[in-house]
């Protein structure tokens, strides 16, 4: 596909707003929690500061972050683990309330898909469809897999399965089309950085110095802004991806901000209308 030089309103920019709604199993945890990243427990061990670290997304987090981005009227993609859906079912109401996109995120972090077998990873898709169509009333359409990483056969499946878009492909900036076997799935690259990787004030300059960047290349471009329920709900980065946002917000019309779906059916029509024209 030849992509446009620009996105729908004209800008070359779009900037996809990504809040990741985490879960974990009962007995798995973020190795990256505050402490166990500088005094590991080791062995088998339940770290219950992580475990409960890793909660504040749903207690917490998600709200603030609702109320973030609702003080703004910006909608956001909020890829979500089932176990939220099944767990904490009023926040992914809410979020499908207030016009934001959910997408499947796995049943939980620790639920990876080169590690199933085919039917089993069918079987996790299809836990996840159900999961947030019976909660919310709305079936998924995009998905990402936990760490962003398909196995062999996930885009496959994931257009078997009626999905539309895939968040597990880094090899090219603008979306692209993958063809399998049950129709096109649009690959949407994830974030270079988030809230679990960088400090606060390193991640707010960061993501700020590269929409600048953007917006001066002179080419189409795209953005993802990526954060985490049980990061940045917390006062502390909250405050760093309020001031990312309001730089957004600054630059009006030089951008699109669009939820992944938009991303995802604007490069289906641009991909028919070409093909189109080539006949």
């Amino acid at each position: 596909m030849t992509p446009p030089t620009a996105w729908p309103n004209g800008s070359s920019l779009a900037v996809m707003i990504t809040v990741a709604y985490e879960y974990w199993s009962p007995d798995h945890w973020p190795v990256y929690a505050p402490m166990a990243t500088s005094w590991p427990l080791g062995g088998d061990v339940a770290d219950l500061h992580s475990i409960s670290w890793s909660r504040y997304g749903a207690t917490a987090g998600v709200w603030r972050l609702l109320d973030i981005l609702e003080s703004r009227r910006l909608k956001a993609t909020f890829p979500t683990s089932a176990l939220a859906a099944e767990q904490n079912p009023e926040s992914v109401r809410a979020i499908v309330a207030a016009g934001h996109e959910i997408a499947a995120h796995s049943v939980s972090q620790d639920v990876m898909m080169p590690m199933l077998a085919p039917e089993a990873e069918l079987e996790v898709i299809e836990r996840c469809t159900a999961a947030f169509a019976e909660v919310s009333g709305v079936r998924p359409t995009g998905w990402l897999s936990p760490r962003a990483t398909a196995s062999p056969r996930t885009a496959e499946l994931l257009a078997r399965s009626g999905y539309l878009w895939s968040g597990d492909h880094n090899d090219a900036e603008l979306p692209r089309l993958i063809r399998t076997p049950h129709g096109p799935l649009v690959a949407i690259m994830h974030s270079d950085i988030s809230d679990v990787r960088a400090a606060p004030a390193a991640i707010g300059d960061v993501q700020c110095a590269t929409l600048d960047y953007l917006l001066s290349t002179g080419r189409q471009e795209i953005l993802n802004l990526t954060v985490h329920a049980h990061v940045s709900g917390r006062p502390l980065l909250a405050a760093v991806f309020e001031r990312v946002l309001d730089h957004v917000v600054a630059q009006g019309d030089d951008v699109w901000i669009a939820t992944h779906a938009e991303i995802a059916q604007w490069t289906l029509r641009t991909e028919e209308s070409d093909t189109t024209r080539r006949v």
